[in-house]
C-alpha cells in the first residue's frame, strides 16, 4: 500500500502528501437529503430519476444544523465510505470507497481539483464550512473528470449570494480546548450576487503536550446571472492549517515540538452562454495551489542521534488548466457534450534531513522541480429513448507529457419501471496517473520509473430503488465489481535502477443498501449499510506485509454503516448518528519485522441540537442555541494502529442571524 510504506517515519508520515503516495441519493438517490437535480455525475443538471450512478447529495444546511465542522465527519454517512485519521485534529486522514485506494477519488471544489498530483488527497483539514452541498459519485468517472477519478468523484459546492442581505456568526467552544467561529455573509442585487466566508477551529488537541491544531478558511463567490446573455461565477477559497503532533510512526507521543502545516488556494471561473435556442458554450478555468511544510528540531541538546532528528520539508504543487464544453439539446430529453481541456501540474519540493547512526551527523539535502501537461477530448451523449429509459453514453482520451494516453468509456442504463420503482446499470473504465516521483525521482532510495503507464480500473454495477407506503419509505441497493490493475509499486533494485514497476492488481466487490423512512412529519430516519469484500489478485514483485497475495486490502472493513435519526419541532433540530465499522486488517508498525493484524469493529454515536431561542425580525437578529457531541459514549478505538480516535467531544455555542434566512 503506497500511503502505508511512507508512515514508517514520523516526518514522512506527516509530510506524506509532499511525497505523494498514497432526504435523497443513490441508486439515484440514496435517501440521504433531499435533490432531484445533480451535476457531478453528468457535467450538466440533470434529474436523479434519469441518471445511471450511485450518487449521494448532502445538504450544507443539514451539516450546519448538526454542528458538523469537518468534511470527513460527513463523509463517514455515504455508502461505501471509510475515512481513516491517524490521531488528533490534523493527522493525515485517508478516504476509501468502494475498497479502491485512497487516491483514487477526485475531490472537486466548484470545479476546482483539490488532489494532488497523481490522486492523494489529505482531508485532515478541509471544512464544511461555507458549502451548500457535497455530491458524491461512486464508480469509475475518468470519461468525465480524467485522471483519479477511479472509484468516484466528491464535490463541494460553496453558497452564492441571494438577493438582499443576509449573514450569520456561529461561534462555539468545549472538549480538548476547542473554539471555532464561523462569519457568513451574502449579499445580491439585479444579475450580481456576493457570497464570502470566514472561519476559525483551535483546538489542544487529544495528547498532553504539542498537540495543538489551527485551521483558518476564507471563501467567496461572486456571480453574474445576465439570463440570455449567460452566466458567469469566480470562486475563491484559502485554507491554512498547522497541526503539531508528538508522536513518532508507532504512535507513541515522544516529541515536543514538530509540527506540519498546510496552505491551500483554490480558484475558478464558470462562464456559460447559450448560442441560440439548442446550444451553449461553457467555459472553465482553474488554478490550486498547495503549500505544504513539516519541521521537527531537536528536542533536547541530548537529542542528536537517529534518524531525521533535525528536518525539514516543504512543497508547492499547482494545478492550472482550462476546459471548454459545447452542449447541443436536440430534443427536450437529449445533451450532447463535446468537450477540450488542457491543464498542466507542477512540482517544487525540497527537504532537509540531519541524521546521526553514533559516527557523527550528516545532512541530507534533496531537491525535487518537475511539470507535466495533459490535453483532454471527451464527448458524453444523454438520450432517453423511450419514456421509460435514459441512456449516459461517454468517452474520452487523455494524452499526459510525461506517461502517454489513456482512453475511458463508460456506458449506462436507468430503466424507471414504475413511479416507485427504478432499476440501472452502468459499466465504466478509469484510470490513475503516476505521481511525479514515481516517475522522476533521483535519490538514493528512489529512483523514477518514466515508462510507467497510469493504474487502471473496470467496474460494473446495478442498483435499484423502490419506494412504499406512499413515498414514505425508500429502499436503496447497489451491487459493484471493480477490478485494478497495473498497480504502482516500489521495488527492489540496483543502485541508479528504477524503483516502480507496474506489478500489482486487485479486486473489490460489494453491496451498498440504503434505507429511509419518514415516520411523521416531524420524525426522519435513514440508514445505510454496506458489505464489502477485497483481495489481492497479483502481489507483483514480492508479497509484502502490506500488500499480501490472497488477502484483504488494509483498512476496508467487510461491514459498514450508521443511522441518523433527525426530529424537528418548532424550529428545533435534534439529530443523532450512529455509526459502526466492522473489523479490517492493519499492519503494526511496532513490531519487527511489522505484522499484520486485524482491528476490531467499534460504534461511535453522536448527537446534535439546535434551537432557536428567537427567529430574525426587521430589525433584530435572530439566536440559536446549538449543542454538538461526537463520541457521545467514549467508545475506545483505533483508525489506525497504535493511533487512539478522538474521545467524547462536547461542544456549545450559539448562532446569531440576520436577513431574510429561508435558505441558509
Amino acid at each position: 500500500m503506497r500511503v502505508l510504506r511512507h508512515l514508517r517515519h514520523p516526518l514522512v508520515a506527516a509530510v506524506v502528501v509532499l511525497v505523494p503516495a498514497p432526504v435523497q441519493g443513490q441508486a439515484a438517490r440514496d435517501t440521504t437529503r433531499v435533490s432531484d437535480i445533480v451535476v457531478t455525475a453528468t457535467r450538466v443538471p440533470a434529474s436523479t430519476s434519469t441518471v445511471a450512478a450511485a450518487t449521494t447529495v448532502i445538504s450544507g444546511d443539514d451539516l450546519r444544523a448538526r454542528g458538523i465542522t469537518f468534511v470527513i465527519d460527513a463523509l463517514r454517512e455515504v455508502p461505501g465510505m471509510v475515512l481513516v485519521q491517524g490521531g488528533s485534529y490534523g493527522a493525515v486522514t485517508s478516504m476509501f470507497l468502494r475498497g479502491g485506494e485512497s487516491d483514487y477519488v477526485k475531490v472537486l471544489l466548484n470545479g476546482v481539483p483539490l488532489n494532488l498530483p497523481g490522486g492523494s488527497i489529505d482531508l485532515a483539514n478541509l471544512t464544511t464550512a461555507d458549502l451548500a452541498r457535497i455530491e458524491i459519485v461512486r464508480g469509475p468517472t475518468s470519461v468525465l473528470y480524467g485522471a483519479d477519478a477511479m472509484s468516484g468523484v466528491v464535490q463541494l459546492f460553496t453558497r452564492s449570494g441571494v438577493p438582499g442581505m443576509r449573514g450569520e456568526l456561529a461561534v462555539r467552544g468545549g472538549t480538548f480546548g476547542a473554539r471555532d467561529v464561523d462569519a457568513h455573509l451574502s449579499a445580491g442585487a439585479r444579475h450580481l450576487a456576493a457570497s464570502v466566508n470566514w472561519g476559525r477551529l483551535v483546538s489542544d488537541g487529544i495528547y498532553a503536550f504539542n498537540s495543538g491544531y489551527r485551521d483558518d478558511v476564507g471563501s467567496a463567490r461572486l456571480t453574474w446571472d445576465g439570463s440570455a446573455r449567460g452566466q458567469v461565477a469566480f470562486t475563491a477559497r484559502h485554507t491554512s492549517a498547522l497541526a503539531h503532533y508528538p508522536t513518532d510512526f508507532t504512535g507513541a507521543p515522544v516529541d515536543h515540538n514538530q509540527w506540519v502545516s498546510e496552505q491551500g488556494l483554490a480558484l475558478g471561473l464558470e462562464a456559460s452562454r447559450p448560442l441560440g435556442g439548442r446550444w451553449t458554450a461553457n467555459l472553465q478555468g482553474i488554478a490550486s495551489r498547495s503549500l505544504r511544510g513539516a519541521q521537527n528540531r531537536p528536542d533536547s541538546p541530548a537529542d542528536t542521534i537517529g534518524f531525521g532528528y533535525d528536518a525539514d520539508a516543504s512543497a508547492v504543487t499547482w494545478r492550472r488548466g482550462v476546459e471548454a464544453r459545447l452542449d447541443w439539446r436536440p430534443g427536450a430529453e437529449t445533451v450532447v457534450s463535446l468537450g477540450v481541456a488542457m491543464e498542466r501540474e507542477s512540482i517544487d519540493q525540497s527537504t532537509r534531513t540531519v541524521m546521526n547512526f553514533g559516527t557523527g551527523p550528516s545532512v541530507e539535502r534533496d531537491s525535487f522541480e518537475v511539470h507535466r501537461t495533459t490535453r483532454s477530448a471527451y464527448g458524453q451523449v444523454l438520450l432517453t429513448p423511450l419514456r421509460s429509459i435514459s441512456v449516459q453514453l461517454g468517452a474520452r482520451l487523455d494524452r499526459n507529457s510525461a506517461f502517454g494516453s489513456d482512453a475511458t468509456g463508460r456506458a449506462g442504463v436507468s430503466w424507471q419501471l414504475s413511479h416507485t420503482a427504478r432499476l440501472w446499470t452502468a459499466a465504466g473504465t478509469a484510470f490513475k496517473a503516476p505521481t511525479f516521483f514515481e516517475l522522476f525521482a533521483a535519490s538514493a532510495f528512489e529512483v523514477g520509473n518514466p515508462a510507467l503507464a497510469p493504474e487502471r480500473s473496470a467496474s460494473v454495477e446495478v442498483g435499484g430503488e423502490q419506494r412504499l407506503a406512499s413515498g414514505r419509505v425508500t429502499l436503496g441497493a447497489t451491487i459493484f465489481a471493480q477490478r485494478f490493475r497495473d498497480l504502482i509499486q516500489y521495488v527492489s533494485a540496483p543502485p541508479g535502477q528504477p524503483t516502480y514497476a507496474n506489478l500489482g492488481g486487485a479486486r473489490s466487490r460489494g453491496v451498498e443498501a440504503s434505507l429511509g423512512i419518514v415516520v411523521s412529519r416531524r420524525l426522519g430516519l435513514r440508514g445505510h449499510w454496506t458489505w464489502l469484500g477485497t483481495m489481492v489478485t497479483d502481489s507483483g514483485h514480492a508479497s509484502t506485509v502490506t500488500f499480501m497475495q490472497g488477502r484483504p486490502l488494509l483498512r476496508r472493513p467487510a461491514s459498514s454503516g450508521g443511522v441518523t435519526a433527525t426530529l424537528r419541532h418548532a424550529g428545533t433540530t435534534l439529530a443523532t448518528t450512529v455509526n459502526h465499522l466492522g473489523t479490517r486488517d492493519d499492519v503494526d508498525f511496532r513490531d519487527f519485522p511489522s505484522t499484520r493484524t486485524a482491528l476490531p469493529s467499534y460504534t461511535t454515536v453522536d448527537a446534535s441540537l439546535d434551537i432557536p431561542v428567537r427567529g430574525p425580525g426587521r430589525n433584530v437578529p435572530g439566536l440559536d442555541v446549538t449543542l454538538r457531541a461526537e463520541n457521545l459514549f467514549a467508545a475506545a478505538y483505533q483508525q489506525t494502529i497504535g493511533f487512539p480516535g478522538r474521545g467524547r467531544t462536547l461542544l456549545a455555542g450559539a448562532r446569531v442571524r440576520f436577513g431574510d434566512q429561508g435558505e441558509r
